[in-house]
């Protein structure tokens, strides 16, 4: 890993963590002024911002557009004034501060921390996302598990109200229904192939409670709800430190349950889903199951989607117009308005030497013995090249200064800092073996 390849990632994610936060913030206050109103609104603006912050931060990033924040979370050029030449510079290898050749070139050096702040923070993020994505690895396993217990639904008085329901609400083709022993609640899930499976006790419900049961499950797949809860849970298990779309998550999951609710008592009645909402409900207490999702899964939002329920008006589709043009200014006003990370440019055009992304360390280098003459015009042509070297990456840097740097631009920055660096070497061995020689000849 090295620091070309590290910085990229860090902006990135910086920038997705500024984007994701106001969008989330902005979204998250619009609900909670709302409160009871307007709840598709709320979910709409509530499931947008959840994406629009990868989708902003990703556009910031390859085109130029956008302003940046000043703080350097990439490459961090360190100014350095070639004038003083008794003076060398060792260069750390990046991110690893204490194994390059220039800490061996001085072993006296007091030890560091080895690896640099933006190693530090980029490697912490990978590690809670590897940490959540096996959590998240954990619960889907869980819950493959528990479903293949699952068998056919056979009750004909089941399957026709499933079909019925489905065909009422515009499903393309009727779900599969099956039953599993080791669910308390019903679940939807199934992409390709819609699938509800269902607790054990759901055929001792009343024709209205199950019609309730089976619309609120069929318009979750009619929304698509389960792969959106799939994906949100894949975002926020790559972004566990990231409490702002945590929450997002956790409200929007919330109004989906009310949206489906509505429609579900827009096709039996509210009083029929309020019930089944309490005959579920009832179905957690007498003892512990495997997996509980969906209605009445959360005994604490009970009472909240009952009274819901009870009062909701017929709920009203939403405007694709409207929604497609506010989606389409908040992430414009994103990916051009709002900060993000970046690698700062040099900004100092007097100095000519921009290091790379290490902390330099500078110490005095004790004058060799005079070396043979073949020896000295070796060392003297590796210094013209290397400060020749040193005025392009100075021009170089105060052109990234004055504008955007293109890709093409980055590359030849990245190359002059490499062979600065490989000249840097070279001279650190040349000069050792000189100081080794001049102390054998004394």
């Amino acid at each position: 890993m090295n620091a070309v390849a590290l910085t990229p990632a860090l902006a990135w994610l910086a920038t997705f963590a500024v984007h994701s936060s106001l969008a989330g913030a902005f979204a998250l206050m619009v609900s909670l002024l709302l409160r009871r109103r307007a709840i598709a609104l709320q979910e709409s603006l509530l499931r947008w911002s959840l994406w629009v912050g990868v989708v902003s931060s990703s556009l910031q990033f390859v085109l130029p557009v956008g302003w940046w924040l000043g703080a350097p979370l990439g490459l961090e050029p360190v100014l350095v004034d070639p004038a003083a030449p008794t003076a060398t510079v060792a260069t750390a290898e990046w991110p690893f501060a204490a194994n390059g050749p220039a800490a061996a070139a001085a072993p006296s050096a007091a030890w560091t921390w080895p690896w640099s702040w933006q190693a530090t923070l980029l490697m912490a993020a990978l590690a809670a996302a590897v940490a959540g994505l096996g959590w998240l690895v954990v619960v889907h396993r869980r819950l493959v598990r528990v479903l293949a217990t699952r068998h056919p639904e056979t009750d004909a008085r089941v399957l026709t109200t499933a079909a019925a329901v489905a065909a009422r609400l515009g499903l393309r083709q009727s779900p599969h229904v099956s039953r599993s022993p080791l669910i308390a609640t019903p679940i939807a899930f199934g992409w390709l192939r819609p699938e509800i499976c269902l607790p054990i006790r759901a055929a001792t419900l009343g024709d209205d409670s199950l019609r309730a049961m089976l619309a609120h499950e069929v318009a979750h797949l009619r929304r698509g709800d389960p792969a959106w809860m799939w994906l949100a849970a894949w975002l926020t298990a790559l972004c566990p430190w990231h409490p702002v779309l945590h929450l997002v998550r956790r409200r929007w999951a919330r109004l989906v349950e009310h949206r489906c609710d509505a429609v579900a008592a827009q096709h039996s009645s509210p009083a029929a889903v309020a019930r089944c909402l309490l005959d579920v409900a009832e179905w957690l207490r007498p003892a512990p199951v495997a997996i509980a999702l969906g209605m009445a899964a959360r005994p604490s939002a009970l009472r909240e989607r009952v009274e819901a329920v009870l009062r909701a008006a017929a709920p009203h589709a939403p405007n694709r117009a409207a929604a497609a043009v506010f989606g389409g200014l908040s992430l414009t006003a994103l990916t051009v308005a709002a900060p993000g990370g970046a690698v700062p440019a040099a900004t100092a055009a007097d100095l000519t030497f921009v290091g790379p992304v290490a902390p330099m360390l500078l110490e005095a280098a004790p004058e060799p013995a005079a070396p043979p003459a073949a020896l000295e015009l070796l060392v003297s042509s590796l210094r013209d090249e290397r400060l020749s070297l040193q005025a392009e990456a100075a021009e170089l840097y105060h052109e990234l200064a004055l504008r955007r740097a293109s890709p093409e631009l980055r590359q030849l920055q990245a190359n002059l800092r490499q062979r600065l660096s490989d000249l840097e070497r070279s001279q650190q061995r040349l000069d050792a073996l000189l100081g080794r020689r001049a102390s054998r000849s004394r």
